[in-house]
């Protein structure tokens, strides 16, 4: 039978519920999600509970914002994961996902629960553009229909991340994309058909463009559960890079970080003299300085990370916190916790149970993930740098950043591009962004590396590098050795079963 989504999550409407409202059963794209129905819902309702006012819609865009995780895919994809080979298998999404197999589950952190979520974050974006124009538009409505346009971009660029391959200027409008949806659900079931990526890429920049002035940041009474004006550039310089675009992406990352961007760098120095309770809350907290975007989503990625048995391992942890990976070989700040193979973790992330029923104790896990930060904006920028050739720049923006990553006192006079060429000689030859390289950038580049994956362990932006820099992933499965290449299909999603039925053309294997 089909899915319906009926949450409206945190909404709390003026007035009751007349029936099933479109925009709180998120039907978008249910022609993207399944392919059947049962009798009673072959009929669309035709009665719903109007959002008519700017409270209301701004209480609906609070669903605007995907409802999972995507970290648990992306990590365990990539070459964070290894085999902890003391355990046995549990979990079939941990092990499909390894051998980076087409999944069929359904459930918490699986493709299929993202994807649903994404397009239901659509839905209520779309609901709410509709509605701002009902109610006539115009300059005091604004702030809706920015918010609106940025958190619909950001669903679709997250779902292009995952399903579509990596932007590239020389094949995308011959690569696939995904249906790009702009109009709220008024069928059951509508025909989609999905975009190249560079059209998927125009219509993402699109809403993006034009969404992100009207933002207004007054309109929030917990600013960092939304897209602020910050937030918003801190996701464009992450689109800017998938694109390669580094005017455009220094620019935005400047309209973030402003003046100081020391003051928005995350302190690991200051993080590790909390306890680990203290720690998980404070990486999701809205008083961590860094956090631009926070969210709570149906996940239980933080109780799986030590219980998969693919993933974190004590000699990833150890590799990861060698001296060899910092650019001045000096030891890191960041601290694994765990003591052994099984438990590796630096706790990001914080679950909470949100019961539905108090005499049978069941419910639903939510974990609080922090989903843009400074610190990429901040590293985001780096990178445009390289790709432009603004070495100087550069270098300055590293001694701004590496003194809050570094175990002890840093000398940043010792920051020069002498000492990084020196140490970076001869690497990242396997790098293939893109935009072109010369030798000098790709060291640059090779170092920028590193300080990603160390920076965003557990959160997934190591596998959108892998995907855009074409780099391989050996997974090594008790005495198996998995490869995957520049240019294997699998590395990206297969589009999930349902929406396949429904006739969105899938990915080729």
């Amino acid at each position: 039978s089909i899915y319906i989504y009926y949450q409206f999550r945190n909404l709390k409407m003026n007035t009751p519920m007349k029936n099933i409202l479109y925009t709180t059963t998120r039907i978008v794209a249910i022609g993207l999600l399944f392919a059947s129905c049962d009798k009673f819902l072959d009929e669309v309702p035709d009665t719903r509970t109007e959002i008519d006012t700017p409270e209301k819609v701004q209480e609906l865009l609070v669903s605007a914002y995907p409802d999972a995780l995507y970290m648990d895919i992306a990590e365990t994809m990539s070459d964070n994961a290894g085999d902890k080979i003391s355990l046995t298998e549990t979990s079939i999404l941990n092990t499909e996902l390894y051998q980076w197999k087409d999944s069929k589950e359904t459930r918490w952190d699986a493709p299929t629960f993202y994807w649903k979520a994404a397009w239901g974050a659509i839905a209520s974006a779309n609901h709410a553009l509709e509605a701002v124009e009902k109610l006539g538009g115009g300059s005091s409505l604004n702030y809706l229909k920015g918010e609106a346009l940025v958190a619909r971009a950001y669903a679709h660029f997250m779902l292009g991340l995952l399903w579509c391959k990596p932007y590239n200027p020389a094949t995308a409008s011959s690569d696939l994309g995904l249906p790009y949806v702009t109009a709220a659900e008024k069928v059951v079931f509508a025909k989609y058909t999905r975009l190249s990526v560079e059209e998927y890429y125009k219509a993402i920049e699109k809403d993006l463009e034009e969404g992100l002035p009207l933002i207004d940041n007054t309109s929030y009474s917990k600013p960092k559960f939304h897209f602020t004006k910050e937030a918003a550039h801190i996701f464009a310089t992450r689109f800017y890079l998938v694109k390669g675009e580094g005017p455009k992406l220094i620019a935005h990352a400047n309209e973030a970080l402003g003046s100081n961007p020391a003051a928005k760098v995350r302190d690991i120095n200051k993080i590790n003299t909390l306890t680990t309770l203290q720690r998980q809350a404070q990486y999701s907290s809205t008083s961590e300085p860094s956090n631009a975007l926070i969210t709570g989503a149906s996940s239980k990625y933080q109780r799986n990370l030590s219980r998969n048995k693919y993933g974190m391992t004590a000699t990833l942890s150890v590799y990861l916190s060698q001296r060899s990976l910092h650019p001045l070989n000096m030891p890191w700040a960041y601290d694994f916790q765990g003591g052994n193979e099984n438990v590796q973790n630096i706790p990001k992330y914080q679950e909470y149970f949100k019961v539905d029923n108090v005499s049978a104790g069941t419910g639903y896990p939510y974990g609080m993930a922090t989903l843009l930060l400074y610190d990429e904006a901040l590293l985001n920028r780096m990178e445009a740098y390289v790709m432009t050739g603004q070495t100087a720049k550069f270098i300055e923006d590293l001694k701004v950043y590496l003194p809050f990553k570094t175990g002890e006192t840093l000398d940043v006079s010792n920051i020069t591009e002498t000492a990084l060429n020196t140490k970076y000689n001869g690497k990242g030859t396997e790098l293939s962004p893109a935009y072109t390289l010369t030798t000098p950038q790709r060291q640059m580049l090779q170092c920028l590396l590193d300080l990603r994956r160390i920076e965003f362990v557990f959160e997934g932006l190591r596998w959108f590098d892998i995907k855009r820099f074409g780099l391989k992933v050996i997974h090594q499965k008790g005495n198996q050795t998995l490869e995957l290449n520049k240019g294997d299909l699998r590395r990206e999603l297969q589009i999930p079963e349902d929406a396949l039925a429904a006739g969105i053309t899938p990915n080729p294997r």
